[in-house]
């Protein structure tokens, strides 16, 4: 791809004194956990960072709650509630809920997007027409549907030359003005992926893509979204994914101009997806520090280690780094835990630990 900025090459974070080491239990109800181990880190420009990780042998995935905080679910399916309190993660398990289901037709992993004013979206009508697999199966979505307040739904059909190979309809607002958007990946049967806008209209008007990044090129390349935010402050939203992140992922951002997503800053050698695995969300946009500037949350290349990327200033550069003990295999999660107004990072690695990063932005 022209244009890339080269790789940038950052040695290991190496934690100099690990503190407050203490076995615990699993998921004992409604106890606060003190972290099995939390360290500051020692390398260049990571001072006063901090990190609490905890053994979660029964782990199945992160989620994010209601009020936008961490939820562990374990493999029985019960949530727990993350939180820091005193310097300590507490574990609280919360009340069942009956699971919602997926409306009829609904791809069998798609997750129900909800919006402002009671929107919610789907991806639906299966198809087997693209076998690319790297989802977790053969099966993608041919359509996407979106209902509104009241029930009425709306459908947009892909033609038989692409796919949806995606599970999650983002709603964003890509061009500042209040309103929602949808993005999602699309991918041809011939040249790849491409990421996609689509005006939601109304009960009168349809669905619509309005506006396309040109696609990778090659059949079974693919991209995974980040999120959307102002992330160079000009006042402009962009869309950010990583293209190909199995094979060396180059962190793109793009501009809604015209009928067209154009590429504003790209970044080489990131990832945010394991090849197979149904979790998407292995990276974030957002504001850490409250000066209205997005930053991106996203791992390296061999997704062991988190990075924080800033595109404020001349070049893209790397804020904070963290190197834990395992790759990074589940859902990032940015919430404040412990009410001091700086957000915290948690995500868990394959062994099953969960960590919190404080990263002192």
């Amino acid at each position: 791809m022209p244009g890339l900025l080269p790789a940038r090459r950052f040695p290991p974070m190496a934690a100099s004194t690990w503190r407050n080491a203490v076995n615990q239990g699993y998921l004992l109800k409604a106890v606060v956990f003190a972290a099995a181990f939390s360290f500051t880190a020692s390398s260049s420009g990571l001072a006063h960072a901090e990190t609490w990780t905890m053994s979660v042998p029964e782990l199945s995935r992160i989620e994010v709650g209601d009020d936008g905080a961490p939820v562990v679910v374990d493999r029985s399916g019960t949530k727990h509630r993350l939180r820091l309190v005193d310097g300590k993660i507490v574990l609280q398990q919360m009340p069942s809920v009956i699971k919602t289901k997926a409306p009829q037709g609904a791809l069998t992993d798609s997750v129900v997007a909800v919006g402002k004013d009671g929107l919610k979206a789907w991806l639906d009508q299966p198809t087997e027409r693209y076998g690319h697999d790297v989802l977790g199966d053969a099966i993608e979505a041919a359509a996407l549907t979106v209902e509104y307040s009241g029930g009425v739904r709306q459908t947009l059909r892909l033609d038989d030359d692409a796919v949806f190979e995606d599970r999650i309809p983002w709603f964003v607002d890509m061009d500042g003005d209040g309103d929602q958007e949808i993005i999602l990946v699309k991918a041809y049967l011939d040249a790849g992926a491409a990421l996609v806008l689509i005006e939601l209209g109304d009960r009168q008007n349809l669905l619509m893509i309005v506006a396309e990044a040109p696609a990778i090129g090659t059949p079974n390349r693919w991209l995974n979204p980040a999120g959307v935010g102002d992330i160079d402050g000009d006042g402009q939203p962009e869309a950010l994914v990583v293209i190909t992140p199995h094979i060396g992922g180059t962190l793109t951002a793009y501009e809604w101009q015209g009928d067209t997503l154009v590429v504003d800053h790209e970044f080489y050698g990131f990832s945010n997806h394991a090849i197979g695995s149904r979790e998407l969300g292995l990276s974030l946009v957002v504001d850490l520090n409250g000066d209205g500037i997005a930053k991106v949350v996203v791992l390296d290349a061999n997704r062991d280690n988190m990075t924080i990327m800033s595109f404020a200033g001349v070049s893209p550069k790397t804020l904070k780094r963290i190197k834990p003990s395992g790759r990074i295999t589940h859902r990032v999660v940015v919430h404040d835990l412990d009410g001091d107004t700086k957000p915290e990072i948690t995500f868990a690695i394959s062994d099953h630990e969960v960590v919190i990063w404080q990263p002192g932005l």
